[in-house]
Order: C-alpha cells, then sequence, then structure tokens
C-alpha cells in the first residue's frame, strides 16, 4: 500500500479569543480560529474529511471567507466530483455544508451520530444554533438513496484510512480519521480537538455533548497516532505553519 498524503485546504476564518474556544478560560486572548478541508489521497484512493460550509452560510454566519473549496480542490487537481468516500467527522454546519460538491460520494458517519440530531433534543437551542436543518435533511436523503453508511467505533474506509467513534464528547457520536502517512500513523482530529491546546493541555472546548468523553478521546488519539505531532486539530491556525506550503491556502504532509 502506498502512503496518503494529506493536502490541508484553508477556506475560511474568524477572530475568536480563548475563553470563547477553551472551557474555563478567563484570559481572552486573541485567538485565530480556521476553517478546513481534509483530503487524503495516494493517488489510488482518495477520501475526504468534512465538507465545509458554502459562501452563503459564511456570510449569514459572519465568518472571513477566503477561497471557495472548489477552487481549492482543483489547486491540488482532485475533481470533487471523483471523490467517492466522504468521511464527515460530526453534523455541525460548518462541516456538512458542501454535500453537494460531491455528488458521487459514499459518506460516512457514527450511526449514534445521526440518532442524536434526528432525536428529540435537537429541539432545544442549545444544541440546533451548531446545525444547518437543511445540511440535516441532505444527509437524511442521502440515507435513503443508500449513499450513506454507518459506523459504530472503528471501521476501515479504504485500505490505510479508517474512522474511530470518539463517543459523546463534543457531539453524541463525533469521529476521527486515521491515516497511514510515510511518517506513521497521523490522526486527524477534526472537533475532536479545536486546538493543539485541547490535547496538549487536556482542556475542552466550550460547545461540548460530554465533557469525560470529550477528554478520553485525546487518550484515543494518543493511542492511535505515532506521537503527539501526528495529531492535527481541525481548527487551529498554527496547522498551515507546521506543514509545507503549496499556497496560502494549501498544505501539504507527504
Amino acid at each position: 500500500m502506498k502512503p496518503y498524503k494529506v493536502y490541508i485546504l484553508k477556506y475560511a476564518r474568524r477572530d475568536a479569543t480563548s475563553s470563547e474556544l477553551i472551557l474555563g478560560d478567563t484570559q481572552h486572548l486573541k485567538t485565530e480560529l480556521v476553517y478546513y478541508l481534509w483530503v487524503v489521497t495516494n493517488g489510488e484512493h482518495t477520501v475526504s474529511l468534512d465538507m465545509g460550509f458554502t459562501e452563503e452560510t459564511s456570510r449569514r454566519r459572519k465568518r472571513q471567507w477566503l477561497r471557495d473549496p472548489q477552487a481549492l480542490m482543483d489547486d491540488i487537481q482532485i475533481d470533487p466530483k471523483s471523490i467517492q468516500h466522504v468521511v464527515i467527522s460530526h453534523m455541525h454546519w460548518d462541516h456538512v455544508g458542501n454535500y453537494a460538491m460531491f455528488p458521487d460520494a459514499t459518506f460516512y458517519l457514527q450511526e449514534r451520530e445521526m440518532a442524536f440530531w434526528t432525536g428529540k433534543h435537537v429541539r432545544q437551542k442549545t444544541f440546533n444554533r451548531s446545525i444547518e436543518v437543511e445540511d440535516v435533511a441532505a444527509l437524511i436523503r442521502c440515507n435513503y438513496e443508500g449513499r450513506l453508511k454507518f459506523a459504530n467505533g472503528a471501521r476501515e474506509i479504504v485500505p490505510g484510512v479508517t474512522v474511530h467513534g470518539v463517543g459523546g464528547g463534543h457531539t453524541a457520536g463525533i469521529q476521527i480519521l486515521v491515516v497511514e502517512t510515510a511518517s506513521g500513523p497521523t490522526v486527524l482530529a477534526a472537533d475532536a480537538a479545536h486546538l493543539y491546546r485541547n490535547f496538549k493541555e487536556n482542556v475542552p472546548f466550550t460547545t461540548l455533548h460530554d465533557i469525560p468523553q470529550y477528554l478520553d478521546g485525546f487518550d484515543l488519539m494518543r493511542s492511535l497516532a505515532k506521537d503527539e505531532d501526528h495529531i492535527l486539530p481541525g481548527h487551529d491556525a498554527e496547522v498551515m505553519r507546521r506543514y509545507r506550503n503549496e499556497s496560502n491556502f494549501v498544505a501539504v504532509i507527504d
């Protein structure tokens, strides 16, 4: 099996403070939150982690739009219409909005994640502020069409790429992606860790489903990655500085 490259595509951002992003933080330090798409490929198999959101949603939710995800895909010479596998880390609005960009893909989701977002608790604003109802409806339609596959814990997507359910941390059924790269097993954490600070200091993000399971997720990631340097948080601006940049919006692990 050929090792995988990981493409990190930066398409949007926002300015925040540490107290907005770290539970219990009172320092109000300026912190940049970046929105990424993640594409892993070894020439034989290509998998996208998450789908991001649309420019319309960016305007409505007051995020700074940097580059269209389709254009970023063009930059790395990957046609999203050809991608057969899209892993959905969880169903928050900033991860599931561009489903139309992947018309032929099969989507992979933890079963408990879908169960929660179609269950009784989503009527509560505490939860539904984090979703777009049309995104949930689109995934339900995909399920009826046979384009949605479920995992309960770990599942291989293609050789060298697996998903692992984290439990009920950030959301009820968030999952991470483990990729076999040339330098060793690499964890794409998505929102199981928004920032390096989360798992370096064992402190959770502020949007939570279950704090103990969120913290247990750090141990799971450490056990699956070659080392902590092979864990990539889902929204940290530092990610773009740690890896080889092909442009201001594309970095690659190869």
